[in-house]
């Protein structure tokens, strides 16, 4: 199914809404068989303006939770990134910068600091995006949570004043990110459900249309510039 802009949806129902007038106002010049049409027409236009409203609200919601994710990840002044330096630091100085426990760790933060990003989420870029978006963020949960399991083996020795880099509020920031993860997830596919849902909307107000316009051509009772107004418009 061909993808429509939201300006291009915006025109069609527009047009529709035109055309729905165009025939209201020669309703007496129509066949009675054009009736249940026209019905369907005026219906199938109330949807897809309702689908728009949805469509645009889940859009922003998805923005608003990936940007949450964003914040919890890189942008906080607790988020995820910024605690990588605090813990790599500590183990060094525990343990020296060239030991076993130093160098894994400094691997595994070097793992979530070169994981892709999300970019900034434009009117055309969610489909784009949203695969390597999840995998990113779910790789970056994954490689955090193998740091917290490494440092839970070194037991009492990882004891780090900052209790932003304690065990405790490792995983509950980790815990937070798994569930604003899923939560993109989430608002992703109902967006995309919502899209699927107009598509096929609009795929019907353009059948409705041709319908219309061939019944229109075949009544010889109706006017020639009215015909023309309405052979003219584009959904």
């Amino acid at each position: 199914m061909r993808s429509c802009s939201e300006s291009i949806y915006r025109i069609k129902v527009t047009n529709a809404e035109k055309l729905l007038t165009l025939l209201k106002e020669n309703s007496s010049y129509l066949p009675e068989n054009c009736k249940a049409v026209i019905s369907e027409l005026e219906t199938t236009i109330t949807i897809i303006k309702t689908q728009n409203t949805a469509v645009h609200l889940k859009k922003q919601l998805y923005s608003d939770a990936v940007e949450n994710l964003k914040r919890i990840f890189i942008k906080r002044d607790d988020a995820i990134r910024k605690r990588l330096s605090g813990i790599g630091a500590f183990i060094k100085e525990c343990f020296g910068k060239t030991s076993r426990e130093a160098l894994s760790i400094s691997d595994s933060i070097s793992q979530i600091r070169g994981a892709n990003r999300i970019h900034n989420v434009g009117n055309s870029s969610i489909e784009n995006n949203i695969n390597q978006a999840y995998l990113s963020y779910t790789s970056q949960i994954q490689l955090f949570s193998s740091v917290i399991t490494s440092l839970e083996n070194l037991k009492n020795t990882y004891t780090p004043f900052d209790e932003t880099l304690s065990i405790l509020a490792l995983k509950a920031i980790k815990k937070e990110a798994i569930q604003a993860n899923d939560t993109v997830i989430t608002i992703y596919s109902e967006y995309l459900l919502l899209k699927n849902s107009r598509a096929k909307a609009c795929t019907r107000l353009s059948e409705l249309t041709q319908e219309i316009k061939s019944m229109v051509k075949a009544t010889s009772t109706i006017r020639k510039t009215e015909f023309r107004l309405i052979k003219n418009l584009k959904i």
